[in-house]
């Protein structure tokens, strides 16, 4: 989740200098990755694209197939049509001489009625063929226009596609347990040293007392701390409170040298004057 996190972060930053400038200014090591959201949105519509041409190929195939169809069908009509035509004018030949009860006579007016059934059957084919091909023509174009839609859709996508890095956060991993720590010595300073109006406060009032500059002299056996005084009259008197605690229960350091602190004057402002240690 947490890569993740950091992966739509990175995917958010603008080009140009604060992108490339995560090597140097956190110390990240990026990789670039695939944009799983991005494939996965560019995968449904590739599918999709995929599927309208195929519906709209059919529905031409489909209407070709009718197309030739009703070729033949008008193709048939054309020729039962003239088969009906001289079969009426043997029909009327007989009628009009008085020949209907000839044994002749029956057989071609059987054959006239019969062509005559073929001819109204190709036509009503042709008719239901013409309104299937209508609404075959009608389907093809919404998918053709669906498709026209998907394609827009597939090109935006394009558009809006961006590098998308995985940041290695291992430094951003130590660099939050320097931290931690970092606080826990400022609480536990504040736990030893601090006066009781101190107990329970937080970071943020405890900072001005970590940044405050001075100077430093080391000797031996000890190393002697002596802060510029604040402006304010209740900060100068609690760190004076501070400096008395730290000498008069003897604090130690790591390297068995004892701690002394006072406070001194206030100080100019000077490049030597910053402050004993920076925190970020």
């Amino acid at each position: 989740m947490k890569k993740y996190l950091k992966r739509q972060l990175v995917s958010r930053l603008p080009y140009g200098s604060s992108r490339e400038s995560l090597d140097t200014n956190h110390g990240y090591a990026k990789e670039q990755v695939v944009n799983s959201e991005l494939t996965k949105r560019q995968t449904v519509v590739q599918g999709r694209v995929q599927r309208l041409e195929h519906l709209a190929q059919a529905s031409r195939v489909r209407l070709t197939d009718l197309q030739e169809q009703a070729q033949h069908l008008q193709e048939q009509a054309y020729a039962y049509e003239q088969q009906w035509r001289d079969l009426s004018l043997q029909v009327i030949a007989f009628e009009a001489t008085g020949q209907t009860e000839e044994r002749d006579y029956f057989p071609v007016k059987v054959r006239q009625l019969a062509t005559d059934w073929e001819v109204r059957q190709r036509k009503a084919k042709l008719e239901k063929n013409v309104a299937r091909r209508q609404a075959i023509l009608n389907t093809c174009e919404g998918y053709c226009q669906e498709l026209r839609h998907v394609l827009r859709r597939q090109e935006d996508l394009a558009a809006q596609a961006r590098e998308v890095y995985e940041l290695d956060h291992a430094k951003d991993q130590i660099m939050t347990l320097l931290k931690v720590a970092l606080a826990n010595l400022g609480m536990w300073v504040r736990d030893q040293y601090f006066g009781e109006s101190y107990q329970h406060c937080s970071w943020q009032r405890l900072f001005p007392f970590f940044k405050l500059g001075g100077r430093i002299t080391t000797t031996e056996s000890e190393v002697q701390l002596e802060f510029c005084a604040f402006n304010n009259r209740t900060l100068s008197r609690d760190v004076e409170e501070v400096c008395r605690n730290v000498n008069t229960r003897g604090a130690t350091l790591p390297d068995g040298r004892r701690l002394v602190m006072a406070v001194g004057e206030r100080l100019h402002a000077h490049a030597l004057n910053g402050p004993l240690a920076r925190t970020g």
